[in-house]
């Protein structure tokens, strides 16, 4: 894809370090809040990964993927600042768009920005993609239309996200920090694609605020107005940009809910009667939240009488198609109970070695490997019955269970790609990852050597 705007400038020597500055004193400012002196290790340390993973997107985004994606957004939020440059009025209008239309007046800024074969406007006839130039818009103004910051920013909100993750789950285990860090915010392809002009970043932040945000209404009582906000900001973002990913969440907040309150059932038989319940109230509230949300125009390819039509359509799509890069793979079934296994296969623990022809795959298929390895030595050494009792028996567990299985099967069986599965599955990485390290400590089962020394480098 032709490049059009460069994404190192003159002007990174100076804004750069000003945005360094700024974001530096927020996440200061938050890291001295608390006495523990790790935790603001973690903090720190997770705002300079972050930074270098923005580092490290950029550069290889342009001079491998020679722009991509995040091309075509950057180039969206440059035609948006020239649409409010020709009249300022316009920003009424980029404020209200949801999507480009011939009729909508920001469209020519669009169709004739050189960009080769009108690839911007294409582009931006999905209203998920017009929204991240609208998003972007705002760093933008801030710093001067500078691709670098931009993307730091984004990072920031994924940081965000991610810290939240981590303090959501340390409330409930303090003496898994070091893996909780981990797991939420030094995963390397959680990093590294969440650290770009993308959705992914967006998406991965408002699942850490929805989360953290749910966990302070319900549990905890507490930050009621603040986290109502989120819950409504996030929730509105997530609906508009990537709508799968809201359902699945409320769905596996609704599990988590319900599987706290029957904690506090004392009577064995009443618990049973209550756990019983509680998963079929699960599934009805699934499938109206499903149903209720899709009735929108944004979500009405993930209406439940499309979704099995859709899935079986893009399989034969990819079986038809020979992808470039030789970085393409097909789950090969139309069985359902095999679609969903490889489903999951395809999403935690592929591509394997011999599946790897290119640089980035090398890294997804090394944290695939870990994962892998990781599961199947718990399933030899504890069995498989250990594993879901256990996940089943913990309702934060249960949460992370219901989100990355769900998740995995949706991404996986309809995607195509190893790099594009690649960036679509961050969001269930942590998760997945979560309970897998809570699931060696509640089977007392110990860590690999190689894996406990990599632990122990994060004190």
């Amino acid at each position: 894809m032709f490049l059009l705007a460069r994404f190192f400038t003159y002007d990174d020597l100076i804004l750069v370090p000003i945005c360094v500055a700024i974001l530096y004193a927020i996440i200061r400012n938050r890291a001295e809040k608390h006495k523990d002196k790790g935790l603001k290790r973690i903090y720190y340390r997770g705002f300079w990964f972050k930074v270098i993973c923005v580092l490290a997107y950029t550069t290889v985004t342009e001079l491998y993927f020679k722009g991509g994606d995040t091309g075509l957004y950057y180039q969206g939020v440059l035609d948006l600042r020239a649409a409010l440059k020709d009249d300022f009025n316009n920003l009424g209008k980029i404020i209200g768009s949801t999507q480009l239309d011939i009729d909508n007046p920001l469209t020519p800024f669009f169709y004739y920005d050189n960009y080769a074969d009108d690839f911007t406007y294409n582009y931006m006839l999905s209203p998920s993609n017009f929204f991240i130039p609208r998003l972007g818009l705002i760093p933008a103004v801030i710093f001067f239309n500078n691709y670098l910051c931009m993307s730091l920013v984004f990072g920031f909100f994924a940081l965000g996200g991610a810290i939240r993750i981590f303090k959501t789950f340390y409330y409930y285990y303090p003496n898994y920090k070091k893996e909780l860090a981990l797991a939420a915010i030094f995963l390397p392809s959680v990093g590294f694609w969440s650290a770009g002009l993308l959705k992914d970043p967006i998406c991965f932040g408002c699942i850490g605020y929805i989360l953290w945000a749910a966990h302070n209404m319900f549990i905890k009582k507490t930050k009621f107005r603040s986290s109502i906000m989120w819950v409504v900001i996030c929730g509105y973002l997530l609906f508009y940009i990537k709508v799968y990913i809201l359902l699945v969440l409320v769905l596996s907040i609704t599990v988590w809910l319900f599987a706290e309150t029957n904690q506090f059932i004392r009577d064995k038989t009443l618990r049973k009667v209550f756990s019983i319940l509680t998963l079929a109230l699960s599934a009805v509230i699934a499938i109206y939240l499903l149903n209720y949300f899709t009735s929108q125009e944004a979500a009405q390819a993930y209406k439940l009488d499309t979704l099995l039509e859709k899935t079986e359509s893009q399989r034969k799509a990819i079986e038809s198609v020979k992808l470039e890069g030789g970085s393409g793979f097909s789950i090969n079934t139309s069985n359902p109970v095999l679609l969903v296994f490889n489903s999951i296969v395809a999403t935690f623990f592929r591509p394997f070695p011999w599946e790897v022809n290119t640089p980035i795959a090398l890294f997804s298929a090394i944290e695939s490997m870990l994962f892998l390895i990781l599961t199947l030595n718990f399933f030899f050494q504890r069995g498989v019955g250990k594993y879901f009792k256990l996940a089943f028996g913990d309702p934060r567990l249960l949460m992370c269970f219901v989100f990355s299985i769900v998740f995995a099967v949706a991404v996986g069986a309809s995607t195509n790609n190893f790099g594009a599965l690649s960036r679509y599955k961050i969001p269930c990485m942590p998760f997945y990852f979560i309970m897998l390290m809570l699931l060696y400590g509640k089977g007392k089962l110990a860590y690999p050597v190689w894996f406990d020394k990599i632990i122990k480098k994060l004190s």
